[in-house]
């Protein structure tokens, strides 16, 4: 058993790895080599700074870690069912943790199943900490009451600055807008008062999934998100997914279960320090 980072492997191995570790997950996981290679490109996977363990040169565990500015994010960590039970996430990290560092690295993020006791256990072995619950909805959509002033279209470009300004918090890594910027399926759809522009979302109409959505704040309570998400559920043929809102804004989870959605499950962002280690 040895470790080593990652830059040598292919994307297909890569992918029938990811798939062979997540075989048995909470989720059903099951990625094609293609969408393997949009997950590297969107979330900016670095391969020479994500870590795996090899035995007799088969990778059996692995670390993917994206990185933006000094901040590391943690974009899938997995071990083949029968290499568990020896602590593989924690040699990795104690591996790939200077390596990190050494490239100005001050901080490691990551999202975990709150199901997940064993994985949430070897990331504090390692130092992490909770920040905060990131519950997760999905459903179909009740009938709802539009507002018929509301006029929605699809947005071509805008100043993205505007769209944070209707934030109450900020969205997880890969439903940031550096991610979906490089996501050719994902668009913008935005709700209109008088031409200006009110609220928005950023969605896949293909796999029903909202990564962002928001109102500005003095026009909120008037039906503006309930309109966007009635637009949106014509366009889908399948259920709609939320995914990683924040816990701390428990306002979020309301609106969503009034549409119809339902909690599925919640996962815990961790983060750590490198600078106090």
């Amino acid at each position: 058993m040895h470790l080593n980072t990652l830059e040598k492997l292919s994307t297909a191995e890569i992918t029938k790895l990811f798939n062979d570790a997540f075989a048995d997950y909470f989720i059903k996981v099951e990625l094609s080599s293609d969408f393997m290679q949009e997950k590297i490109d969107s979330e900016a996977i670095q391969l020479d700074k994500s870590v795996g363990v090899f035995v007799e040169g088969k990778p059996v565990a692995f670390i993917l870690h994206a990185l933006r500015k000094n901040v590391a994010y943690n974009a899938g960590t997995g071990v083949i069912p029968e290499f568990r039970g020896q602590h593989a996430t924690v040699k990795m990290y104690n591996y790939i943790l200077p390596i990190l560092k050494s490239n100005g690295v001050s901080e490691v993020r990551l999202e975990v199943i709150d199901e997940n006791t064993q994985a949430i256990k070897s990331y504090e072995k390692v130092g992490f900490i909770k920040e905060r619950e990131l519950p997760c909805f999905k459903g179909k959509l009740l009938e709802l009451k539009r507002n018929s002033s509301v006029q929605i279209s699809n947005i071509e470009s805008t100043d993205l600055t505007t769209l944070q300004s209707f934030w109450e918090w900020q969205p997880s890594w890969q439903q940031s807008t550096a991610t979906l910027a490089k996501l050719a399926d994902y668009q913008l759809i935005g709700a209109f008062l008088n031409d200006e522009l009110v609220g928005y979302i950023y969605a896949n109409v293909k796999l029903g999934r909202v990564a962002q959505f928001a109102v500005k704040p003095e026009f909120r309570k008037q039906g503006i998100g309930t309109s966007l998400f009635q637009y949106f559920a014509q366009l889908c043929t399948c259920e709609i997914g939320v995914f990683n809102t924040d816990g701390n804004h428990p306002e979020t989870g309301i609106f969503l279960q009034k549409l119809g959605l339902k909690p599925i499950l919640s996962q815990i962002k961790m983060k750590l320090n490198l600078n106090s280690n």
